[in-house]
Formats: structure tokens, C-alpha cells, sequence
């Protein structure tokens, strides 16, 4: 079993974001000249998260709309009271969300294509932004 890995960095713009990385993790894929096997992609963020699902824009607000319902940002959690005292973004509400989205993305490649259904993408879901965040694609052949 051979292991490659690579890893590209992408920008949210807002505090709650999702975005398709699919084209950056096909584009690894390229770059590494594999066409079979397995590909984990993953973020050592724990305020983010991966999945997939339909990239479309009425769902993407919805999933937001839904995360602030079930994990309100301003809620006063008590692992807020450090980030409030040191000046920074409250992101215990991130942590939650990030907790019930499959965080890690483990997909087979076949003939150098990801086995993603007709509407899938492999989505990030920034909780905490705006970030520079890290995206790491792992490939076993």
C-alpha cells in the first residue's frame, strides 16, 4: 500500500460558510498522478468541518440557518468566557456544529474520478470564520 498526501489552504469570507473543494481535491488528485484508491480528506480545524452533499445555494443557506438554530453563536457557552476575555471570536457554538458534521471525508477514486453521486460535492463548512484554513488530501493506492 502506497500513501501519498497533500495539503492546499483556502479562505472563508464569513463567519459561516460553505464551500466546494471539490475541483482542489480533484486537482490533487491530478498532481499526484493516482487514478485508483482511496481519498480521505480531511481539516485539523476543530471549528470546521467536511462532508458532502448537494452544493446548492437554497440548501447552503438552509444547513446555516439550521446550525444557528441548533448552536446559536452568542449563546453564552462556557467555553466562550476565555475567547470573550482575551479579546477574541466566541466558538464554542463551532465546536458543536463541527461535533455532528461527519468530519472527515473518505471517498473512492475509480479510473482517476471521485465516486461522488450526480449533485455530490466534497463540501467545508466553515463555523468560525473568516479563516485560512488547511485541507489535507490523503490518497491510498
Amino acid at each position: 500500500m502506497e500513501i501519498q498526501t497533500e495539503s492546499f489552504s483556502i479562505e472563508s469570507h464569513s463567519r459561516f460558510e460553505i464551500l466546494s473543494v471539490t475541483p482542489e481535491v480533484e486537482a490533487t488528485i491530478e498532481d499526484l498522478g493516482v487514478t485508483d484508491g482511496l481519498v480521505y480528506v480531511s481539516t485539523p480545524h476543530t471549528s470546521a468541518a467536511l462532508s458532502t452533499n448537494e452544493y446548492e445555494e437554497k440548501l447552503l443557506d438552509d444547513m446555516i440557518d439550521k446550525f444557528k438554530e441548533i448552536a446559536p453563536p452568542d449563546e453564552g457557552y462556557y467555553h466562550d468566557l476565555d475567547h470573550i476575555t482575551a479579546g477574541e471570536q466566541p466558538n464554542a457554538h463551532a465546536h458543536l456544529i463541527s461535533a455532528m458534521i461527519k468530519r472527515p471525508v473518505l471517498l473512492v477514486l475509480r479510473d482517476g474520478d471521485l465516486d461522488l453521486g450526480t449533485w455530490e460535492e466534497v463540501m467545508f463548512f466553515e463555523l468560525c470564520g473568516p479563516r485560512e484554513r488547511t485541507i489535507t488530501t490523503t490518497i491510498l493506492q
